[in-house]
């Protein structure tokens, strides 16, 4: 029941998904009834996070995540740094958020890895070093995380915490929009836009900002100023270079 963070600047999405395991009764007054295995705990901190077969409830949420990441599950570590990262049944802690991303990334969580790089980079709850951001996007990226692959990328377009090297940013922004990450489709629009990477191509600009459109209203709003400064026939081949990517693209979907 995970939920990434957008790159850099962007607000984590809101809670998605449930496991398929039974509910169990509410317990009154707010009390908790912690199971013997941290799987359990952590699939009734889940129910009372997603409101499924009880009130939503993210305090109570919380405090079974809480049993269930003491006792080391890197689910519920990571779900318990994203409810004091938002203020979500806990009160706002970035220290804490950032310590219980930093447990689970060491487990190897490439979400939790992207999520405590992202607060590097913006010296939440930890102090600001773009050195350690593209280390856990680094290794976020290694796992293929679309969202770490991207922050990535824009560490190396702007040389923050690593050289300068925007090809490697262009292969980068490259790999997580074929993932389908509209951040990333986004950001290699603006990249074959301004020619920043040395390429550029309004025809790739327009068409991997109109696929990022789908998700991000900016993007339609960037693509549309775009339109204004090309032809009837170039808007064309554009969106003939999107429809044909939008079809590789749901491919690749599972």
């Amino acid at each position: 029941m995970k939920t990434p963070a957008m790159i850099l600047l962007s607000a984590c999405l809101p809670l998605i998904g449930l496991a398929d395991v039974p509910a169990r009764t509410s317990p009154p007054s707010g009390q908790i009834f912690p199971a013997i295995s941290a799987e359990e705990d952590y699939q009734q901190g889940v129910r009372y996070a997603t409101g499924e077969g009880v009130p939503r409830d993210y305090s109570l949420a919380a405090k079974y995540y809480r049993l269930a990441a003491e006792k080391g599950l890197s689910d519920a570590q990571y779900d318990l740094a994203y409810l004091y990262e938002l203020g979500l049944g806990v009160k706002r802690d970035l220290k804490l958020a950032a310590e219980w991303y930093r447990k689970a990334a060491l487990k190897g969580d490439a979400e939790a890895q992207n999520n405590l790089g992202v607060l590097y980079s913006k010296g939440e709850g930890v102090a600001r070093s773009a050195v350690a951001a593209v280390h856990w996007f680094r290794l976020a990226a290694a796992q293929n995380d679309p969202e770490g692959t991207c922050n990535l990328g824009m560490m190396y377009l702007k040389g923050q915490g690593v050289k300068r090297d925007p090809a490697r940013a262009l292969e980068l922004l490259q790999k997580a929009a074929e993932q389908g990450y509209a951040v990333a489709q986004n950001n290699l629009g603006l990249l074959y836009a301004n020619g920043d990477a040395g390429v550029r191509d309004f025809l790739w600009a327009y068409a991997w900002l109109d696929i990022a459109s789908a998700k991000l209203s900016a993007s339609a709003q960037l693509r549309d100023r775009m339109a204004k400064e090309m032809s009837a026939a170039q808007i064309s081949q554009a969106r003939d270079l999107a429809s044909r990517k939008r079809e590789q693209l749901a491919r690749k979907q599972p």
